[in-house]
Order: C-alpha cells, then structure tokens, then sequence
C-alpha cells in the first residue's frame, strides 16, 4: 500500500506539512514510514529500474534498493537441526541499518606500508612507517566512519555465514588436510583453533550479518603481548570476522579436491556433491574478499585468504587460468601492502613467524605460476628483505614463552632444527623458498639476448644453486628409496618436490645455454631424463597413494611435460639424421621411460575432464614420434594428418611452429609455451 494521493493531492512529508510549504521531497510514501513517522527516509521508488543509483559516482551499488524478497526469506534466526549442522542468519533489520546502508566511504581505508622513498619519509625521521591498520582501535569508536555497504552487501554476507551450515563437512576436510598435508602455510594451531572456536561461534544467536560486519570493519587489534593461543579470540567468539571464514573455507576446498573426508560425500549424489563444493568454497572465498576489500584495512587475515584463494583457484581452474593468475596480483598487492615483505617492527614471535611463512609460501607459488606462464615474477626478492622462517615445529607457536625460547636455542645458525629427521612444515617452506631465489635470477636472465656474459651468469647460478641444495641438511635430500622407507606418503611427496624444483632451475638454464651454443645439448638431455625418472618414480607408488592423483597430474603438467618433450624431441631428430643422440646414459631405457610416461597422459585423459584434451593429443603425438624412433624407415613416410608432428622447438628462441596448432583448441595450450622456456 503506498499513499501516491492525499485529497487528491501528491501526499508531502510531515517537515512540509508542519511548515506549510509545497513538498519536494521523495514521493510517494509508503504506508509504513507514515506510520512510523519517518517519511523523509522512505527510499521507495515508484520505477526503480529508470532511476540513476545515487552512488554510481563512487563505483559502488546503490543503497537505494530495498532488500530483494529472497533476502528476506534468507533472513532467520539461528538453530541447529537434527543432524548436527548448524545454521547462522541474521535479521531482515540489518539490512535496513543506517551504518551500513549508504555505499559512500566516511574516510578512506589507511595507506599501509609506506617505505623510505614514501611521501612521508621525511616526517617519520628516516623510519619506514607501518600502516595504523595493525594498531589497536579504541574503545567503542565508531565503525560507521571506516566503510558504509549498501544493503546488497549485508545480503551477501548473510550468504557467506549460510555456508556455516556445512561447519561439520568444513570442520572434517580442514582437519584431515592438516593431518596430511606438509605443504600447508599458515601453522596448523592457528587455523585449528579457530575452527574449534567457530563450532561454539555458529550457535549464538547474536551473531548476525550486521555484527560480523561491524567487527570485520574494525582494524585487526595486534598487541605486542598477545599469546599465540590467545589469537584467534581477535576474530573469532565476539568478535567474529569474515575473513577467518574466507580461509577455512578456500582450505576445506582444496582437502575436497584431494578426496578427503569420503563419508562425507557418498550416495548416489556423493560425486556431484564434491564436484561442485570446491566451486562453492571459492565462491565464498570470493565474496568474504570483495567485502573486506571495502570495509576493512588489509591485515594477516587478509594475506591467508588470499593465498588460499590462489591454491584453492590452481586446483579448481588451473595454473593457466586467468582466475589464479589475477588472484596471485591481489595476493602480491596486499603482501607488499602490509609491508610482510620486509622485517619490520616487534610484532609477537608467533605472528612473525606466521608472516615470514606466508612470504615465502606466496614467493615460491609466484615463482611457480611466473615460470608456467612465462610472464614476469610479482613478488621480487631485490625489493624484500624479510628473513626465512625458522624451521620451528608449529606447535611451539602457541606454546608458552619458556617452550618457545627452548625451541628458538635448539636452532642452529643457520636457523635449521638440529633434531635429525623431524619433517616439519616450516622446513619444506625453506627449502622451496631458497631454490626459488636462484629461479627469480634465471627469470631474470631468460629476458637477455644470448651472450657470452650471460651464459657465464647462467653457469654461475646452476654453480650457487647447488652449493645451497647440497647444504641442506641430509634428512631433506630425495632418494629413489624414500617410498620405500616407511615415511609417510606426504614426505615421500615433498621430497620428490623439492628435488624436481632443484632440477627444473637446471633445466631452465640448460635450455638458456643451449641458445648461445646448440650444438652442446647433452647436459640438457641429462637433466631431462633425470627429471623424467624422478617424475616416474613418483608415478610407480601413485596407485598405492590415490590422495596424491592430482598432485601427480600437477608435477606432470609442471615438469613433466618440458622434460620429456626435450627428450622425445631429440630422439625424433637424430632418427631422421641417422646420428647417435648426444646422451649418456642409456637410450633404451630412455625410450622405456617415454613409453611409460605416454601411458600416463593417456590414463589422465581419460580420468581427468580438465586436462583430457590436452594429454589425448600430446599423447597420439608422442605415440607416433615413439613408432618412428623404433622403425627407423618411418622417418621417410610422410606425417599423419591427423595428428601432424611435434611442434619444431627453435633452440634459438621462444617461437613455436605452425604445426602447434592441433593443441590450439586446448585450454592449458600455455604448457608447451614451457617446453621452450
């Protein structure tokens, strides 16, 4: 019911009515403003779709759209059903709240980290400054001047807390990625704890959109005091913000993509199920960004949701997606933004380490993607001077200050535990860190016209990069007999890792080598083969270890591929010229080796929809050139149409030939722009 006429006359507003003066204000008026006697704040739009949005000059969606009907179904109290799962709403009230209703900012979020050529260098004594953001806000300030969201907002943070529904399936896949993954950045007890928190959390009635929006506004409250095991009590119970959600839920993503946590995907829906709930998760992750991206200053949260964010997008999309590779510049923005790429202040021991882990995990993962895209590295180590992580065990993070120092007096100088043969996440994050360093120089040098100074950089890299691997301790070394030493399966994995990172910033060289010299390409081959079997060797104790399948798919995208497009390669060149091919080891087994890996893109294509197309082709591709190796005459015959030739890759440079063009159609083309790299 909407009062458009009052005696035949466009109703007015009590002010007008009061002041006898014709109206001119929003018309007409609901019945319910008229009521509650605030006619002056009725937003209601006789044609909404025709009217411009009174923020679109500030890029943000307008405040001046009542709540969609679906908002208000979703609008409920919170309850836990019969099944244990809980579920958090909040009030159709919020979405009318003042604070949060118009899309104008009051004050704009702080600057973060500005550094000794800042604008403010000169005021700040020659001291770089941190942003206010990781200072502690006063008490009962007013949150209404840091961001305002339009109603839309509150609806799609109702949405993110909705996903809470699913805590119990959450819950399990963090706990089990935990419990098997070495690879993870953010230490277990933090993420843990909180998690354990949030399933008394989801059972508040206060917690409501509105509340978890004021808290997310607020600045992170750091204090210099504050206990490890005491930090999730900043954003969570109370005080409950949405980027902790962001994270668990781009973390149980990732443990769905790897079939953990089975009984909770069975039945006939059971596969559908877990094939649309990392989508689910990243869509979550997506939204808990978009929001704190305007409310909120960027802070620790910030940088673990977005580096999940790109993990969880690598396994759902693909390294070659353009998802991953925009989220990775969001992920490198908010880093240098915080300033975690320097060692600056005195924060916590417990949060220092948190952020020099995070450094390093999002510094190797940009090396990775810059290298399988072929494009220039984000994150520059020139740029940044924060230190290694200490290989401490996690749970001295949130151990009392007497445990702690024991741990930190057990290190050694070179900051590596002095415990024999304790895996530990923090060791693989070193390790993968410092071979990363030497890639970053390769990228580098990859940009240079072939010289003989450049292969003379190049050699002294290659010469630097193993004096580090070999100073690791012994315990971190691959050998072919780790799988078969009762080590668990997720060690065995990091091993194989870490080994074939070493060897690929080899390879990288060896291809740049080749540039100033073709004709010396047998430490190329050697190289390639070495990574090849390594590739093998993990492939052999894959159907022992199905939670690794799409690790395995990963390394044969990431190493795989390169290597043995080299070997085969080259194989097929010396057939036709009839010359023995320049390597020295064995060119049966070689061949043996191809003809194995082969078998393995044709198993993928047929098990794995991403991918399919792209290993069936590379894999008829590889048949052939494998044919035409072991029967020589078949050199002579000209190539099937069907498949045509493997793409003729220039020693000289980057291009490729127009025989490329059966793997155009593919979406992850971008590998064999590796090949050549």
């Amino acid at each position: 019911m909407i009062a458009r006429r009052r005696n035949g006359k466009q109703a007015s507003c009590e002010p007008c009515r009061k002041d006898k003066v014709r109206c001119d204000h929003r018309s007409p008026v609901c019945t319910r403003c008229q009521r509650r006697r605030i006619p002056g704040r009725c937003f209601y739009h006789p044609a909404p779709l025709t009217r411009t949005p009174a923020g679109r000059e500030n890029a943000r969606p307008s405040s001046d759209v009542t709540p969609s009907k679906e908002g208000d179904r979703r609008s409920r109290a919170s309850r836990v059903d019969s099944s244990g799962i809980a579920t958090v709403t909040t009030s159709r009230s919020a979405s009318r709240d003042g604070s949060f209703r118009s899309p104008r900012v009051d004050r704009s979020l702080p600057a973060g980290y500005l550094g000794p050529t800042s604008f403010v260098a000169a005021l700040a004594e020659d001291r770089e400054m941190m942003s206010v953001s990781t200072n502690p806000v006063s008490e009962g300030q007013d949150n209404s001047e840091l961001a305002s969201l339009p109603s839309y907002w509150v609806q799609k943070t109702t949405e993110v807390l909705d996903c809470l529904q699913d805590l119990p399936t959450i819950q399990q896949l963090v706990q089990e990625y935990y419990d098997v993954s070495q690879a993870a950045a953010i230490p277990a007890p933090l993420i843990l704890n909180s998690l354990d928190q949030l399933s008394i959390d989801i059972q508040l009635p206060q917690i409501s959109a509105m509340s978890v929006l004021r808290n997310t506004a607020q600045p992170l409250a750091i204090t210099n005091d504050l206990e490890g095991n005491a930090f999730h009590g900043l954003f969570t119970g109370p005080q409950l913000r949405l980027e902790i959600i962001g994270v668990i839920c781009a973390i149980a993503g990732q443990a769905s993509c790897f079939a953990l946590a089975p009984d909770r995907f069975r039945g006939p829906t059971g596969a559908a199920l877990r094939a649309q709930f990392p989508k689910r998760m990243m869509e979550i992750n997506g939204l808990v960004t978009t929001i704190c991206r305007m409310i909120t200053p960027t802070n620790d949260l910030t940088i673990w949701t977005l580096h999940e964010s790109v993990v969880l997008s690598s396994l759902v999309h693909s390294h070659s997606s353009s998802v991953t590779w925009h989220r990775m510049g969001e992920l490198s923005t908010s880093i240098f933004e915080l300033g975690l790429h320097r060692d600056l202040g005195d924060p916590p021991i417990f949060l220092q380490e948190s952020r020099r882990r995070s450094f390093a995990a999002a510094y190797q993962l940009d090396k990775n993607i810059a290298t399988f895209l072929g494009r220039p590295p984000r994150i520059s180590r020139r740029h940044s001077d924060c230190k290694l992580p200490l290989d401490l065990d996690e749970g001295c993070l949130v151990a009392d200050r007497s445990h702690l120092q024991l741990a930190l007096s057990s290190l050694n100088d070179n900051g590596w535990s002095q415990s024999a043969h304790v895996y530990k996440r923090s060791s693989w994050i070193r390790v993968r860190f410092l071979i990363s360093t030497f890639r970053e120089e390769i990228l580098e040098l990859s940009l240079n016209d072939s010289s003989r100074e450049i292969a003379n950089q190049l050699r002294d890299i290659s010469r630097r990069c193993q004096i580090t691997w070999e100073s690791l301790p012994d315990y971190l070394h691959f050998s072919t007999n780790c799988w078969m030493q009762g080590l668990p399966v997720s060690v065995c994995l990091m091993l194989t890792l870490a080994y074939l990172t070493y060897l690929y910033n080899d390879f990288l060289i060896e291809r740049l080598l080749v540039r100033h010299d073709p004709q010396n390409c047998n430490r190329l081959l050697d190289v390639s083969a070495r990574i090849l079997s390594t590739v093998l060797t993990l492939a052999r104790h894959r159907d022992n270890t199905g939670d690794i399948w799409r690790d395995f798919i990963s390394i044969i995208l990431l190493y795989g591929f390169p290597s043995a497009s080299v070997l085969i390669k080259s194989l097929q060149e010396h057939a036709r010229n009839g010359k023995a091919i320049p390597y020295t080891g064995s060119r049966a087994a070689l061949i043996r080796d191809l003809s194995v890996f082969t078998s393995h893109l044709e198993t993928i294509a047929q098990s794995d929809h991403v991918h399919k197309e792209l290993t069936h082709r590379t894999s008829q591709v590889f048949l052939k050139i494998l044919d035409e190796v072991l029967e020589p005459e078949m050199a002579t015959t000209p190539p099937h149409p069907e498949f045509g030739d493997l793409p003729e890759i220039s020693l000289d440079g980057y291009e490729i030939a127009d025989d490329m063009m059966p793997f155009t159609a593919t979406d992850l083309g971008v590998v064999f722009d590796q090949w050549i790299f």
